[in-house]
C-alpha cells in the first residue's frame, strides 16, 4: 500500500529517480528545471508524492508555493512550465492515482491555499476547470522525410540563412537580445535576462539547447528548446522583424525537426497556446501537429480568470510605445507574481 509523503525534490535523490522511471517526465519535472525557477524566483518547492513499501516513490507532483501580494498566495505545478503531469511509474498501484489526488487535495487544505495543476491529463478530475488553451505535439520518427509528408503545407525555406545548435552562454545571450525586441515589438514583458542565461545549467545536464537561425553573420532568429527522455519541446522563440520575409522560423523549425528525428525523439512538442492566438496556432498547425485543448485544474478558492484583456492592453501599450529596458523592468516585476 502506497503511502503520501511531501519530499524536497532539489534534496530528495528519490525525485529525479521518479522522474526518470515516469513515462510521463518531462523537462519541467527534473530537479535542473525546479532548481532554475528556485534560483531565479525564489519559490519554495516540495512535491506530494507516494512511497511504497520499499521506499522508493511511485507517483508525485512538483509544486511551487507563488507568495504574492499582487495575485495572493498559491501553490502552482508548476510555473513557467506549459504542462507539468502527474508522474505515475509502472510499480504504482491501481488505485494510485485516487490515491495521489487525495494527496494533493489534502495538502490543499492543510496549507489552506488554493492550488492550480497545469496537468490536461485527468487529474484532480473532481477539481474546477482553469484556464485553457490549445496544445500542439508533432510525432517524430526516425524518418524525416515521412514526419515531413504530414505537413499541412510545403514550408518554404530560403537561401542565405544558416541554423546552429548550441549549448553556450554566447548563443543565450543572442537569443536574448532578440527576445527582449521580440518582446517589445509584441507588447509583452521581457523575461528576466538571469533566467534565460540560467538555461545554461540546464544545457550541462543535456537538456536542452538553443538553435540561432543566422543571415551572414548577424543572428536573425533563435529558440530555446528543452529535451527529455523522448520529447523535444518548444520554450521560448524570437525573431528579428526586419527578417521576417526570409521566413527563418522555418528554418529554425525544420532543424529542430531534424535533430529530433535524427536523435531519438518520439515528440516534438510545440508547447501552449492561448486560446485566441489564431495566427501562432495557424503556424503550429502548419507543421502538422495534432491540437489537443489543454485545461488547468484548480482547487480551493476561485479559478484563476486568465488574462485580463484591459490589463493586457494598457501593459502592451506601454511596452511598444516605450525603449526597450521598458519591458525588461515591468517583467522583473511582474513575472515573479504571475507564475
Amino acid at each position: 500500500m502506497a503511502t503520501a509523503v511531501t519530499i524536497d525534490p532539489l534534496r530528495d535523490p528519490r525525485w529525479l529517480r521518479l522522474v526518470d522511471r515516469a513515462p510521463q517526465g518531462t523537462a519541467f519535472h527534473h530537479p535542473a528545471w525546479l532548481e532554475l525557477l528556485h534560483s531565479t524566483y525564489r519559490y519554495p518547492l516540495d512535491a506530494c508524492c507516494l512511497v511504497s513499501d520499499d521506499g522508493e516513490l511511485v507517483a508525485g507532483l512538483p509544486l511551487a508555493t507563488v507568495a504574492s501580494r499582487l495575485t495572493g498566495t498559491r501553490l502552482v505545478a508548476l510555473p513557467f512550465s506549459d504542462v507539468c503531469p502527474v508522474l505515475h511509474t509502472s510499480a504504482a498501484t491501481p488505485g494510485g492515482p485516487t490515491v495521489l489526488d487525495q494527496a494533493l487535495m489534502d495538502l490543499q487544505r492543510f496549507r489552506g491555499l488554493p492550488l492550480e495543476v497545469r496537468a490536461g491529463d485527468g487529474s484532480l478530475a473532481a477539481a474546477s476547470p482553469g484556464e485553457r488553451f490549445h496544445h500542439h505535439i508533432l510525432p517524430l520518427e526516425p524518418d524525416v522525410q515521412e514526419v515531413e509528408r504530414r505537413f499541412a503545407k510545403p514550408q518554404a525555406l530560403r537561401e542565405g540563412l544558416e541554423c546552429e545548435r548550441r549549448t553556450d552562454a554566447a548563443a543565450l545571450d543572442e537569443f536574448y537580445d532578440l527576445h527582449v525586441a521580440t518582446r517589445r515589438r509584441l507588447g509583452v514583458p521581457t523575461q528576466p535576462r538571469r533566467f534565460i542565461l540560467a538555461f545554461e545549467a540546464l544545457f550541462e545536464q543535456r537538456l536542452g539547447f538553443v538553435l540561432v537561425v543566422r543571415r551572414g553573420r548577424r543572428p536573425v532568429a533563435a529558440a530555446v528548446f528543452l529535451t527529455f527522455h523522448d520529447t523535444l519541446t518548444y520554450k521560448y522563440g524570437a525573431s528579428d522583424e526586419r527578417f521576417l520575409t526570409a521566413r527563418p522560423n522555418n528554418l529554425l523549425f525544420m532543424e529542430a525537426i531534424r535533430w529530433g528525428c535524427g536523435h531519438g525523439m518520439r515528440t516534438l512538442d510545440f508547447g501552449r497556446t492561448h486560446w485566441h492566438q489564431e495566427g501562432l496556432r495557424a503556424f503550429k498547425l502548419s507543421w502538422g501537429a495534432e491540437e489537443r485543448e489543454l485545461r488547468y485544474r484548480h482547487v480551493g478558492g476561485a479559478a484563476p480568470g486568465g488574462r485580463s484583456a484591459r490589463a493586457e492592453r494598457w501593459v502592451g501599450a506601454a511596452i511598444r510605445r516605450s525603449p526597450p529596458f521598458a519591458g525588461r523592468v515591468i517583467g522583473e516585476v511582474l513575472y515573479r507574481h504571475a507564475g
